[in-house]
């Protein structure tokens, strides 16, 4: 590790960022000697990350990656390909290593780390980072590599991260009684017989960075009590998650019975996604919500809701695959 260490150069903006410091004091540092570094044919500098991990400790500065000792060198490279280059394989693949040695409380860590970086989309972190990173534990478990108990622990630490990146709490210090400041609201959660919420979760923090207000239902929810809630919130939004295991038909029964419990006077959209397989939108029929959408990316659903909370007019129902 020690070798990864010193192997790793870094740019002095990079350093620069990693410490929280401008520039200049970084290149101060290195003119001084107190920040040992080599020069390109160029004349750029390029600066160990060990050196500079190093120099952190000794200046009290602390990183984003002092959590992850020793392996500060693999989350460097992890986040900045995430951060930089949009790629979340390295991500993916070192969190997967991780589950699979028990090294959970990091594993944690990584996906908090990523999940609030500014420059990193958190429906992006949804859809390129949390579920490719799901489906190769479900990958790893039907070959047999990892037990259903390292599967049940990802999704249990997956949910813990994304509860902690609920803005909601923080609303609470700032309580206000204009009307006119009031959030819109929604409704989100799994119907009866899906025990899997993990993609409702995402839902419901997605929708809660947008500064949305959301009565989460949680899991194995009967379709009939959303349309009650919905009705007695004032909902405008109904939000519902469906795992792998569901089905076409389970897919026709919640819109159906979402159709017959459906009072014009309390209007709202309806949001449908998560794992719909070979699922065609096509062939759901539309209802009488105010809008409609089957979805499976979480880019596309905040592209919606954002398109919902721009525009007080019904829309012709439509659906992305």
């Amino acid at each position: 590790m020690k070798r990864d260490r010193d192997a790793l150069l870094l740019t002095s903006s990079r350093v620069a960022e990693l410490l929280g410091v401008h520039s200049t004091t970084v290149k101060r540092w290195c003119d001084e000697g107190s920040l040992p570094a080599e020069k390109t044919e160029g004349g750029h500098r390029r600066i160990a990350l060990g050196n500079t991990l190093d120099l952190a400790k000794a200046q009290g500065i602390r990183t984003f990656l002092d959590p992850f000792h020793p392996w500060e060198p693999n989350v460097w490279k992890a986040v900045h390909m995430a951060e930089q280059e949009g790629s979340f394989e390295r991500l993916n693949r070192l969190a997967l290593h991780w589950l699979s040695t028990g090294d959970t409380d990091r594993l944690g860590r990584l996906f908090f780390e990523v999940g609030n970086r500014p420059d990193i989309p958190f429906s992006r972190f949804l859809d390129e980072g949390i579920r490719p990173f799901m489906l190769m534990v479900g990958v790893e478990w039907q070959a047999g590599r990892l037990g259903i108990g390292e599967e049940h622990m990802a999704s249990q630490i997956v949910t813990e991260v994304l509860i902690r990146m609920r803005p909601a709490w923080g609303r609470l210090d700032s309580v206000t009684t204009d009307a006119e400041a009031d959030p819109p609201v929604a409704v989100v959660g799994t119907v009866e017989g899906d025990h899997h919420d993990l993609g409702a979760q995402a839902v419901r923090v997605l929708l809660e960075r947008e500064d949305w207000k959301v009565y989460y239902l949680g899991a194995d929810v009967p379709v009939s009590e959303f349309a009650e809630i919905q009705r007695g919130q004032g909902a405008s939004l109904v939000c519902i998650s469906f795992s792998a295991n569901r089905s076409r038909p389970d897919l026709l029964r919640t819109v159906k019975v979402l159709s017959e419990f459906y009072r014009p006077g309390f209007p709202y959209a309806l949001g449908l996604g998560g794992s719909l397989g070979d699922i065609s939108p096509q062939r759901v029929p539309d209802g009488p919500f105010q809008d409609l959408l089957i979805s499976r990316s979480a880019h596309e659903f905040l592209s919606w809701v954002r398109d919902l909370g721009n525009s007080g007019k019904p829309k012709k129902p439509r659906r992305v695959a």
